[in-house]
């Protein structure tokens, strides 16, 4: 697949199948593409005036993502995304968990309820704010407030779950809970990550991608790839010999 943003081209010829129920880190560093690539999995980067898809294509169950005919909102509900900064919306608890659902015309309460504790459960939030549900969002903590976007994010049920660095704003207990909290999400989901910080790729991941320059310059499973490169590059980038 090659990727642009109008005229400059930001992916290369990019060929790579990501397993399903397994955690898959891209690494590499700042402007490598490593979001774009991500961003394309449920088409954010449409939003971007000229960006496309120039050659190629993304398949998910054998669709491809970029076909006419796909709609963009039953996409995004199969593919859901957890940001960079915790970006919960300025209502309660409740509200934010349920919100895609009512979009989609939910509106039962007993099926919301149940959403809610479903997804708190799932998040490790539940203990934590089933007295609080009618709080205001905003007043969580940063730990919170980002495990509170991957309740949001779950409530559709997605297959597939995308993180942009989603630890790189917090602190290293609340980092903890979040990879504590793939580990579990992992068994109904195939997740994504995005991540600067290789010794939580490490941790967390059970396949990993190196870009360079908008290449996949290597894809293998975390331990090859960290333990017996194929690649000079990535072995040195790994070592921290990158230049």
């Amino acid at each position: 697949m090659d990727f642009h943003y109008g005229k400059k081209q930001a992916l290369h010829g990019l060929n790579l199948q990501i397993p399903a129920r397994k955690v898959t880190a891209f690494i590499g560093p700042s402007g490598c593409g490593k979001s774009t690539l991500l961003c394309c999995f449920n088409r954010i980067n449409d939003r971007i005036p000229g960006a496309h898809v120039s050659r190629g294509a993304i398949r998910i169950k054998g669709k491809n993502i970029y076909d006419d005919d796909v709609d963009l909102t039953q996409l995004r509900n199969q593919v859901g995304m957890v940001f960079q900064k915790s970006n919960p919306f300025p209502k309660t608890i409740y509200e934010n968990v349920v919100y895609g659902l009512r979009v989609h015309g939910v509106s039962k309460r007993s099926v919301l309820d149940e959403a809610v504790e479903r997804c708190l459960r799932s998040a490790a939030l539940w203990d934590e704010l089933k007295d609080r549900l009618h709080d205001y969002a905003l007043g969580l903590s940063g730990g919170q407030q980002q495990r509170l976007c991957i309740a949001r994010a779950i409530a559709s049920k997605p297959d597939i779950l995308l993180m942009d660095e989603p630890c790189s704003a917090l602190d290293p207990l609340a980092t903890l809970k979040i990879e504590e909290l793939i580990h579990t999400l992992v068994k109904e989901y195939t997740v994504v990550i995005v991540t600067h910080n290789m010794q939580q790729a490490r941790r967390v991941s059970d396949y990993t991608a190196f870009l360079y320059l908008g290449k996949l310059i290597e894809f293998a499973t975390t331990q090859e790839l960290f333990v017996n490169p194929r690649e000079k590059q990535t072995d040195a980038y790994v070592r921290g010999q990158f230049s």
